[in-house]
């Protein structure tokens, strides 16, 4: 049988690599929308 560990090892950082970016662009967003909001916020009262 053919030995195909390396290949799986590959996948699963192929996977894990993507997985991590997403959440870090997710994380990104999410405090970029918070500083917008506080941002709005700002402005409203300032209104």
């Amino acid at each position: 049988m053919i030995n195909t560990d390396a290949y799986l090892a590959l996948g699963l950082v192929v996977v894990g690599t993507i997985l991590v970016g997403y959440i870090g662009l997710l994380a990104l967003r999410f405090r970029q929308a918070g500083k917008l909001i506080e941002t709005l916020v700002t402005l409203k009262e300032e209104q």
